[in-house]
């Protein structure tokens, strides 16, 4: 199975989705090819996990543009069983859910939609209230999630061909039913 897994700009949950994606990786031998926003090269950077990321996964491509590296092509052409947003910040979200595709990410989930493509989404923002995330120095952060950020994950939900994943480890379901549906 081949997967196509965008990261974004957000520290909370990073270090959580990349542990866990090397766990599936392994337990059920899958190809995952990561795409990474602008913003999620400076954060892997930031939390010191950009090297894990390319010694683990065979393929590594930073944003150059809306259509570099072209996925949008890949996707249409039918090369990967489903994209993967893990985690995606309230930005792509909003992006998103409101038709805007003016990055890799945004542009290939815009593709992946038109081309039937399945796209499952980890917002790290899904409930409006205040939460505690680490930062790389291994202080707290309390972050406000406001309700702007939670409508559009909303949104997002009502979308046809988006899955939202509610938590990390709803990855491997994805896994197991895209396994028994092959």
């Amino acid at each position: 199975m081949k997967i196509a897994w965008g990261i974004t700009g957000s520290g909370d949950r990073l270090t959580e989705c990349v542990t866990f994606m090397k766990e599936l990786t392994k337990k059920y031998n899958l190809e995952v090819h990561v795409y990474l926003s602008r913003e999620g090269a400076v954060v892997l950077k930031f939390y010191k996990l950009l090297k894990e990321v390319k010694e683990h996964f065979p393929k590594v491509s930073p944003e150059l543009g809306p259509n570099a590296p072209f996925l949008s092509g890949k996707i249409q052409l039918g090369k990967y069983d489903f994209v993967l947003i893990a985690p995606a910040t309230a930005n792509t979200v909003a992006k998103i859910a409101h038709c805007i595709a003016d990055s890799l990410i945004t542009n290939s989930v815009a593709q992946a939609m038109k081309a039937d493509v399945p796209v499952y989404i980890f917002p790290v923002d899904q409930k409006e209230g205040e939460i505690i995330t680490t930062l790389p120095n291994g202080r707290d952060l309390k972050l406000r999630i406001r309700k702007e950020d939670v409508e559009n994950v909303e949104k997002l939900r009502r979308m046809r061909g988006i899955t939202i994943l509610s938590k990390v480890e709803e990855i491997e379901d994805v896994v197991k039913k895209n396994i028994e549906g092959s």
